[in-house]
């Protein structure tokens, strides 16, 4: 039987909103200000964690996995003046991980956000253990993710011990040009990690290549004067530039999901980068497939789920695409070729 769209979205959704107000008055008034379309990002990151742990949990190599939140916010997600909230990407990545990491790091440079986080990853960890598993090591960070990512890394060649894998998945949530590229070189090509990114494509690179190309540049790493921007297609030409340079730095292996506000509307894009090992894996197909659901849907769609969760709509049947087949038969494809990715098929 395939899976529809309707029910994989609202599913994923529920999990987002589960505890969410709970969390949210631990520090009333502390929350990222975001939009409903911030979901379908979440969405993608929940499945990259739950992706990421699973498959490296079987391998008894890695002993010292680190999660690393660049942008960690609040913990909370506020979308409306009634506080409704989603959960922020550090508490998704304590919820939906298989396995604990071992070390998790989140910098937020706000001295608000970054105290009401750590209150909040405090009270998971202490009053709802039985969903947040505490890692052995974590810290909020309230510092520039820029300067903090060279520090991180420093920190992580001093406690490597070479029988001991190392391994990092790092969540890097661009609201503006946030962090440039000299903190991207510091996380590639090693030490040996994934990266997922979200590339604000149509607001601030968009908007600002031809007025402030020497800001754009250095978020990319590259000299924009050397580069021949085309005007037609240019967002989709600056996406492209921007895996290139990812792939130059030995992330090759990328999966691209575009989040869109509205159907034709300003979007951004959630990039998803690790490196080619000799015989694959599984992270592409896995990434691949929710970046099919996603891609199927904007805001609009989400508000009505939520209008639905809060029970002000009763059926999402007139709004939401139908089953996509093939989107089904090629789940069900990839679970039989790699049975033992057994967790991978709840996303």
């Amino acid at each position: 039987m395939g899976v529809d769209v309707r029910e994989y979205i609202q599913t994923r959704i529920e999990g987002l909103t589960e505890d969410s107000q709970e969390f949210y008055s631990q520090v009333p008034e502390q929350a990222n200000d975001f939009d409903t379309w911030s979901a379908l990002k979440l969405i993608l990151h929940s499945a990259t964690v739950n992706m990421y742990t699973t498959v490296l949990a079987q391998n008894d190599y890695f002993n010292d996995l680190y999660y690393i939140d660049a942008l960690a916010g609040s913990g909370v997600s506020q979308y409306n003046e009634e506080n409704r909230c989603f959960l922020g990407s550090p508490l998704i990545a304590a919820k939906d991980a298989t396995v604990p990491f071992k070390k998790m790091l989140f910098v937020e440079k706000d001295p608000d956000h970054a105290e009401a986080l750590e209150r909040r990853l405090e009270y998971a960890f202490n009053q709802k253990g039985d969903k947040y598993t505490e890692p052995e090591q974590w810290e909020v960070m309230c510092r520039d993710a820029n300067k903090a990512i060279p520090d991180i890394i420093s920190g992580m060649w001093r406690s490597f011990q070479g029988d001991n894998g190392l391994n990092y998945l790092c969540f890097i949530d661009n609201q503006g040009m946030d962090v440039k590229w000299p903190a991207i070189e510091e996380l590639t090509p090693t030490p040996y990690g994934d990266l997922l990114i979200n590339l604000p494509t149509s607001q601030a690179i968009g908007r600002n290549v031809d007025t402030y190309p020497e800001t754009v540049g250095e978020f990319y790493g590259c000299d924009l004067d050397t580069v021949d921007i085309p005007d037609v297609g240019m967002r989709e030409f600056m996406r492209d530039l921007y895996l290139d340079q990812l792939a130059d730095r030995e992330r090759p292996v990328q999966v691209n999901t575009r989040v869109e506000a509205d159907v034709g509307s300003y979007y951004y894009d959630m990039i998803y980068a690790t490196r080619d090992i000799e015989h694959g894996n599984g992270y592409e197909k896995t990434i691949k497939y929710v970046r099919d659901f996603i891609e199927q849907v904007h805001s609009g769609d989400v508000d009505r789920i939520l209008d639905v969760l809060d029970g002000s709509q009763s059926s999402l049947t007139s709004y939401l695409p139908e089953d996509d087949e093939g989107i089904s038969e090629e789940l069900s494809e990839e679970t039989d070729d790699d049975p033992g990715q057994t967790a991978l098929g709840e996303f």
